[in-house]
């Protein structure tokens, strides 16, 4: 069993992200599980800690983006950027970078739930490029952002999921990250980030 680490970039108790991550979560194909990591536990970034001094919620979740085969988060818009529980995710995650930090050619996809009927895509974007440039893979083929989302959930049988259209499109960015695990579609950013390593004096 493969397994995918859900990570949810808001902290609000019922957030549309949070519901947009469960929905996700039951629509995995067969032959992979969902675990989730709870952020709001993380503190903010602090250099003088980033080793062996880290706070145990840092090392939990660097061991859970170790362990995961793959990362799909899901991340509201703030302000027409990504908000800071993402980065300071990120900046505790990569570090120590050498000789490998936790995400080092992970692969990784994100969506986005928003109210709004606009926004949304410039946090995707902000996320994927910041993922990539700090060593992740990142699903770059079709982005998925889910706007007016309290209008696009539905029940069905006492589980709450998204109507037909939206969910196909969730589908869809699900079975993009599959296929980069399938394909092992961070091996080269692995080899290049070891290459890198290697080359330091």
């Amino acid at each position: 069993m493969k397994n995918i680490l859900f990570l949810v970039a808001s902290l609000r108790k019922e957030s549309l992200n949070m519901r947009l991550a469960r929905v996700a979560a039951n629509n995995l194909p067969d032959g992979y599980g969902a675990t989730f990591f709870d952020l709001k536990d993380v503190p903010m970034y602090n250099e003088d800690l980033r080793g062996d001094g880290s706070p145990e919620s840092v090392r939990q979740l660097r061991e859970a983006l170790r362990s995961a085969d793959g990362v799909f988060w899901t991340t509201p818009e703030y302000n027409y950027a990504l908000p800071g529980i993402v980065k300071n995710a990120i900046d505790w995650a990569c570090r120590p970078m050498l000789p490998q930090h936790s995400f080092a050619g992970k692969p990784m996809n994100a969506a986005v739930a928003t109210i709004s009927a606009t926004n949304g895509i410039r946090s995707l974007n902000d996320f994927k490029r910041i993922w990539n440039n700090c060593g992740g893979f990142s699903v770059t083929t079709f982005d998925f952002v889910l706007q007016l989302a309290p209008s696009k959930f539905i029940e069905e049988s006492g589980v709450e999921s998204l109507e037909p259209k939206s969910l196909a499109s969730l589908r869809l960015a699900i079975d993009h990250l599959v296929r980069a695990i399938e394909g092992d579609g961070g091996a080269v950013v692995t080899a290049n980030w070891t290459a890198f390593v290697e080359s330091l004096p």
